[in-house]
């Protein structure tokens, strides 16, 4: 399983928009037939940061949900809305 970790530091006075788009992105990912998990956790110690927590049978199913219309409509929406680009952890789920 794949795991991915995104951090996503947001403009500050844009958190409502940026957490509104990425419900949008929760509930059509969810659906996906590879995705066991989709979260998005904002940090209690700094309220511009946020992390989707991804989580995927494998790299065939993350690289369907990149090509997913909807990705490709919300992320740059939500690139918009940060101070820099996401930082994303790609991580191998050891069972």
């Amino acid at each position: 399983m794949i795991l991915l970790i995104a951090k996503n530091t947001v403009q500050k006075g844009k958190q409502q928009e940026f957490t509104e788009l990425a419900k949008e992105m929760i509930i059509n990912t969810r659906q996906e037939p590879g995705c066991v998990y989709y979260d998005l956790a904002a940090n209690q110690n700094d309220e511009q940061v946020y992390y989707f927590i991804e989580k995927y049978k494998d790299e065939e199913a993350v690289e369907y949900h990149r090509g997913t219309a909807y990705f490709q409509t919300i992320v740059p929406k939500l690139g918009a809305l940060r101070v820099k680009p996401s930082e994303v952890s790609t991580c191998t789920v050891v069972e």
